[in-house]
């Protein structure tokens, strides 16, 4: 059952200037929790946004509970997050995500009322060598039940990624049926998408931006490459540029000026 967590705007912030109420839900990656994205809610929390950070289930116990949830229960949980916030009478919507967060997020905005949505390194395809791995996983995942980490690829010196360990093996083919649902809906979104692209991922590869750079028009697209930063580039040296682009796009989308990243 996910528990929303949710960050109060600072009333100052230069979102709450224009009078927009923002409200936006922020998704953690696979194996980890919402340590790795809380620096940026907090951001958009200091700018005034109304920040809801969960843990998706399965995230934030143990393996073994990842292992038995689905990628239907995760998309329930942001279904029912997103619902949630939109009940709750904001003005505009915001849905973010780091790695499958990014691929939720980017599911919950083929399919409900989201004004944006703010993606970094979102997941929609596998690895060459891990396609295999993935399609074999029904046949050995109960003798071999985990594999290695799928996690803390961070760049900056002295930051970790708090996530599993272990990665088991069922969950990857939870991922791999997120990944196939998400990218047949990607046609569907209709308001803007802004995707922040580490040029040296080591976890995602850069054909998940390619699937969505194709799918999503043009003109709602709007892609800032990340040249300092592995994958979890939210706890990585581009961070803050991610904290300003963000603010500055949702300062734009509520009538304000865009600043500058």
């Amino acid at each position: 059952m996910l528990t929303p967590h949710y960050l109060t705007p600072n009333p100052d912030g230069v979102l709450c200037a224009t009078g927009t109420r923002w409200a936006v839900l922020m998704l953690h990656g696979f194996t980890a929790g919402p340590q790795s994205v809380r620096p940026w809610a907090e951001a958009l929390a200091e700018a005034g946004a109304t920040v809801c950070l969960p843990r998706l289930s399965g995230h934030g116990t143990t393996v073994s509970d990842l292992a038995q949830t689905s990628a239907g229960q995760w998309r329930r949980d942001v279904q029912q997050a997103v619902d949630g916030l939109l009940a709750r009478g904001f003005d505009k919507l915001a849905v973010a995500g780091l790695s499958m967060g990014g691929t939720l997020a980017l599911d919950a905005a083929s399919h409900r009322r989201v004004d944006a949505t703010f993606v970094v390194n979102p997941g929609l395809s596998f690895k060459l060598l891990d396609r295999f791995g993935v399609a074999l996983s029904p046949l050995f995942h109960r003798v071999i039940p985990t594999v290695g980490p799928l996690a803390g690829d961070v760049n900056k010196p002295g930051v970790a990624e708090e996530a599993y360990s272990r990665t088991p093996v069922a969950a990857v083919q939870q991922l791999a049926k997120l990944f196939w649902t998400t990218r047949r809906q990607l046609v569907d979104i209709d308001s803007p998408v802004t995707l922040y692209w580490s040029s040296r991922d080591h976890i995602v590869p850069p054909s998940s931006a390619r699937i969505l750079r194709r799918a999503i028009k043009p003109h709602l697209l709007t892609t800032v490459v990340l040249e300092r930063s592995f994958h979890v580039a939210t706890l990585d040296y581009d961070a803050p540029t991610i904290h300003r682009h963000s603010i500055a796009k949702l300062l734009e989308l509520s009538g304000g000026h865009r600043e500058t990243p």
